[in-house]
């Protein structure tokens, strides 16, 4: 009997997500909370093109089989799945979490290596190997329990619609991974990681510019190793 509990306590774990189950049960977001937080948005690259070439059944398996990659990451960088939308999955942390040895930086390039590591297998399936690209932001947002006959935590708020768009302009730019200026600062504490600023983006719904900095992994220095290990 505990076994089969287990089990179960498991697979409802796996299906709200790590992080999740237990702030619903204790109703933690039944009243709409303040929180600073991370979001992190991973977009597949060149998809439309990619759907066109593979056709929507094979095209959804490359899709489910990168996302199975991204989920062997997460537990590793302390991260949240908030939401997959199509070929887009959502990432958040709590902002100590987020910071803590970079995690929300870490997490991405990680991805892209285990997705590198695995280019026979992506090659051979479907003759191609997937890259992302990815726009990160952080700060306040209010996070609530919303639905009834399906209950999830949401988070509302100015914070996400930038990081998005921010994730947009990877288009724009050439560029993989895009972070705002308030992360981009933290990333001076680590030699792994170079932040190059790109340009001040005005992003579609904003009324002001927003500065945004491109993200690349560099040579790691002996204070890196630990966290460019992961990347092997």
């Amino acid at each position: 009997m505990m076994v089969i509990f287990s089990n179960f306590i498991l697979q409802i774990n796996r299906k709200f997500g790590p992080g999740t189950m237990l702030p619903l049960l204790l109703g933690k977001y039944h009243r709409p909370r303040v929180e600073n937080r991370v979001f992190l948005f991973i977009d597949l690259q060149s998809s439309t093109q990619i759907a066109e070439t593979l056709g929507h059944l094979r095209y959804s398996s490359l899709v489910k089989d990168c996302f199975l990659d991204l989920n062997k990451v997460v537990p590793i960088y302390e991260a949240e799945i908030y939401q997959y939308v199509g070929d887009e999955v959502v990432l958040t942390w709590p902002m100590e979490k987020a910071l803590r040895k970079i995690n929300f930086i870490c997490s991405f390039f990680a991805f892209q290596a285990r997705l590198n590591k695995k280019r026979p297998y992506y090659l051979k399936k479907y003759g191609l190997l997937p890259h992302f690209k990815a726009g990160a932001n952080g700060g306040e947002v209010t996070a609530t329990e919303i639905g009834d006959i399906k209950r999830e935590i949401a988070y509302h708020g100015d914070v996400l619609n930038t990081a998005a768009r921010i994730r947009s302009a990877c288009n724009d730019y050439q560029k993989a991974f895009l972070v705002s200026e308030t992360l981009a600062r933290h990333l001076s504490a680590f030699s792994g990681f170079r932040a190059s600023f790109v340009d001040d983006v005005w992003l579609r719904g904003k009324s002001h510019f927003v500065k945004c900095y491109a993200v690349e992994m560099v040579f790691p220095s002996s204070n890196t190793s630990t966290q460019s290990s992961h990347f092997q």
